[in-house]
């Protein structure tokens, strides 16, 4: 028992005998570790967005957000985290450019949700963009058909409905279209019966040119091929 007691009060006045100085010991230690965290920077290569702003009626050609290869540079802290998407989208105001193509340096002053103790460094600090006027122009939908009808079978007629549509986009663009085409209907090995068919229209997804309606059926009339004659 008297060992016991013993062993507790020397482990007491080992831990109490300058309790002070251990404690401003351990604190230090830790503000120096804090510290030399701080100094350490962890970097990473990322795309991240940009959104384009353009003013009323104007638009750009292509589409209006572009991505691009960034290097972000963070402290290496215990706090510290990898910035959301919505923190590394950026935005470019081009609402009092001129037409025409133009080229307009990136920085993260373009990034305002990005915190300001990270850094971006842009592998390419510029975007290459055209601006246009923003135009509608409605146009002829053509039917794209693919394969071979059923022998003994041909095409007697092909129905697009609706025969047009509108499509909105910049002016240049629409200038240099006349129709607009579908995506391929697939009629291999058809012709005992007319063949309706849903399909989208040839155009990129995303960009500046914008139909009024995505779908048109597309309806394949078929006849009996005339007998070849010997």
């Amino acid at each position: 028992m008297n060992s016991s007691t013993s062993l507790i009060n020397r482990t007491t006045h080992l831990l109490l005998n300058n309790f002070g100085l251990k404690i401003l010991s351990v604190g230090f230690a830790l503000a120096l570790f804090i510290i030399v965290r701080n100094q350490q920077v962890r970097e990473f290569n990322r795309t991240v967005r940009v959104h384009i702003k353009t003013q009323r009626g104007i638009i750009v050609t292509g589409t209006p957000e572009r991505v691009v290869n960034v290097t972000l540079k963070m402290p290496d802290t215990l706090f510290s985290r990898v910035p959301s998407d919505e923190e590394l989208t950026g935005e470019v105001d081009l609402r009092d450019e001129r037409l025409g193509k133009i080229r307009i340096g990136l920085s993260s002053d373009n990034f305002p949700n990005l915190d300001k103790r990270y850094s971006l460094i842009m592998h390419e600090p510029w975007l290459d963009v055209e601006l246009d006027r923003l135009e509608k122009k409605k146009l002829p939908v053509r039917a794209v058909l693919q394969g071979t009808p059923k022998s003994g079978f041909e095409i007697s007629k092909v129905v697009v409905t609706p025969a047009e549509i509108e499509l909105t986009g910049p002016k240049q663009a629409l200038s240099k279209l006349d129709s607009i085409s579908t995506i391929p209907v697939d009629i291999s090995n058809l012709g005992k019966r007319d063949y309706n068919a849903q399909a989208g229209l040839a155009i990129e997804l995303g960009g500046s040119l914008k139909p009024s309606i995505d779908i048109v059926t597309v309806k394949v009339i078929f006849a009996a091929a005339p007998p070849i004659a010997e």
